[in-house]
């Protein structure tokens, strides 16, 4: 948002009003300063390669919130009657469902290192976060009795261990009524009972509604099932996408509830996110009305995937016709087997008569975190579970180098060559999606004489010190959020970009290529529309342009992805605690190294193959 000029005529001037004028030039440079602080919140200048500066601690922090001022509706603490377990689950259920959950980062949420560091600024920033970050991250302990504002030293063992517990997505109760399935009458009467109601056109920030009672449900009708109780829901299901996916929205749509939109924000100043009156929960919880921080649900459903689905072989798994439409066709492989031992006498899932086994891996682009979490160093590591943390990173490279296509195409022009770079997003959501802070792709662009001598590099990364170099040409997918002018005097931070997620009210820069079907109209909100960047309707690619030597005989273009940068951990080393310098000592030895997602080279290489002599 642009920040108001002033203008200030001198009509005379003589040797007693020097100083005067000195004064006012200093004055009108800093203003000019607050101008281009203001351009840069607006997205102005798409050119600019913004750089976060890690912020020190303001005097007048952490904010005087209250576990009020974190309230979302939906099922509450001390809701249920039968509390949130998991430790009975492995006894029962095959590799594919337990053990693949057990390794995803939702089985380790309650122990994720970056999640912690990042908890401890939080909590910083604003008095008992902890009820806004461990209702996603441990909510066995979230929804237990208890009177006050949960915080990290409430959690058991227990309750660190259970991460997203198997029975908080198997007891979750479809917010939108109007489903034909075995629990349509029970969802409506837990539902009626609500004190506070989630939106039903908005779902986010887990505001989920649970069952009370143990009532497991799931995409199949068991008969004769005695072993715990089992109905068949649409919300757990596999016919309906839109049913489905909304259970990942529930969390996967992630807003501040401290912040609110505010067309007259106190101080004056542009319309923008601003805090909501303290030991208050925000007036309204519906779309747009919260700082949106991620939207990754969002994303897909203004996306193809969300109305009939994609083509995608390389993601269906099993599923026999290739298409993907809801969350969980890409991200819990759709897969062949049975999900309960034999013993159990279970129904084993072809993908075609009786339904695909959904493989509980839950798999993204997370390949760090799986590693570190078996580091000694680490208070919270787990290295029994280390077989199953390095599946889930071997799967989540697998992922990656799905996610993307390169497109490379060379001209000579002028005595030398210009190279343009597409990158095809082949996911049902924004290239790069998630959390935003500290994850980032870029290209990296080599040019190479007929020797083989380097002559050109764009995006450059030195593995050694986690530094990426950001040149002229360098092109980096990435979210950058941060603070107003105005909020960031109420809260004595710097303006501009910074990693305080849970002040930040304002996105200074998001460049990422969204999905098929995308359309400028849709995607025109807070959280879904690019800033620094245009794409046109139907668009799910970009293109870089590079000018390299015409010398060039070779050239090769790759698109890296890193969970967290330097930047980042620098940030959280600085600002979060024991936790944040013990994750700053664990990035020194590995620095999240970046994955290659595809790769493209010119000329095209030409794969030959010897044939096989036989003797007769």
């Amino acid at each position: 948002m642009n920040s108001d000029r002033s203008h200030r005529t001198i009509d005379s001037i003589n040797n007693r009003q020097v100083n005067l004028i000195l004064w006012a030039l200093l004055f009108v440079a800093l203003l000019l300063m607050v101008a281009g602080i203001g351009r840069a919140l607006a997205g102005e200048d798409e050119g600019a390669q913004v750089e976060s500066v890690p912020q020190q601690r303001a005097d007048n922090l952490p904010l005087a919130t209250t576990r009020e001022d974190f309230f979302l509706p939906g099922t509450q603490s001390g809701g249920l009657t039968h509390p949130i377990t998991v430790d009975t689950c492995d006894g029962c259920h095959t590799d594919p469902i337990f053990k693949a959950w057990r390794g995803s980062m939702m089985g380790q949420a309650g122990r994720d290192p970056v999640f912690w560091a990042a908890f401890a600024v939080a909590k910083n920033d604003a008095a008992d976060a902890g009820e806004y970050c461990l209702r996603c991250h441990a909510p066995k302990a979230w929804y237990a009795e208890r009177d006050n504002a949960l915080d990290g030293d409430d959690l058991t063992p227990a309750d660190i261990s259970a991460g997203v517990a198997c029975t908080v997505c198997h007891r979750m109760v479809d917010p939108v009524p109007g489903a034909a399935d075995q629990v349509a009458q029970l969802d409506e009467t837990i539902r009626a009972a609500l004190t506070s109601s989630p939106p039903t056109d908005h779902f986010a920030t887990a505001m989920l509604i649970l069952d009370p009672e143990d009532n497991r449900r799931g995409p199949f009708a068991l008969n004769n099932f005695n072993y715990h109780i089992a109905k068949q829901a649409r919300f757990q299901g596999q016919n309906d996408a839109l049913a489905a996916s909304r259970l990942c929205g529930s969390c996967h749509n992630v807003d501040n509830p401290l912040l609110s939109w505010n067309e007259n924000p106190p101080g004056g100043g542009e319309p923008q996110y601003w805090p909501n009156d303290l030991d208050n929960p925000a007036e309204s919880f519906g779309k747009d009305d919260l700082f949106p921080v991620e939207r990754t649900f969002d994303e897909w459903l203004n996306s193809d995937y969300a109305t009939g689905g994609v083509y995608a072989p390389q993601f269906a798994g099993a599923k026999p016709d290739g298409i993907v439409a809801s969350c969980q066709d890409c991200h819990m492989v759709r897969s062949v087997g049975v999900a309960a031992e034999t013993t159990f006498n279970p129904t084993y899932r072809d993908c075609s008569t009786t339904g695909c086994l959904p493989a509980h891996i839950f798999v993204g682009g997370n390949t760090w975190v799986p590693k570190i979490l078996q580091d000694p160093r680490w208070r919270l590591s787990n290295p029994p579970d280390a077989s199953a943390l390095d599946q889930t990173a071997l799967e989540a490279q697998i992922m990656l180098r799905r996610a993307a296509t390169l497109n490379l195409s060379v001209e000579e022009d002028a005595g030398q060559k210009l190279v343009t770079v597409r990158v095809i997003n082949e996911t049902g959501h924004k290239l790069p999606t998630g959390y935003p802070e500290g994850r980032r792709m870029w290209i990296n662009l080599k040019a190479y004489s007929e020797s083989g001598a380097l002559l050109y590099q764009s995006g450059a990364y030195d593995p050694a010190t986690g530094v990426l170099t950001e040149d002229s040409s360098i092109k980096v997918y990435e979210v950058k959020q941060g603070l107003t002018p105005e909020m960031a005097a109420f809260v004595g931070l710097d303006a501009g970009p910074t990693f305080h997620f849970a002040l930040n009210n304002t996105t200074i820069k998001d460049n990422r290529i969204p999905p098929r079907g995308y359309t400028v109209a849709a995607f025109d909100r807070p959280g879904l529309r690019p800033v620094g960047a245009n794409y046109e309707d139907g668009q799910f690619w970009d293109d870089t342009e590079y000018v390299v030597p015409g010398t060039a005989s070779r050239i090769v273009a790759t698109l890296y992805y890193q969970l967290s940068s330097g930047e980042y951990i620098k940030f959280l080393s600085d600002l979060g605690g024991t936790d944040g310098a013990t994750l700053g000592e664990i990035w020194e030895d590995s620095k999240s190294p970046p994955e290659i997602v595809a790769q493209a080279e010119f000329p095209t290489p030409i794969l030959s193959f010897l044939p096989l002599s036989q003797k007769p």
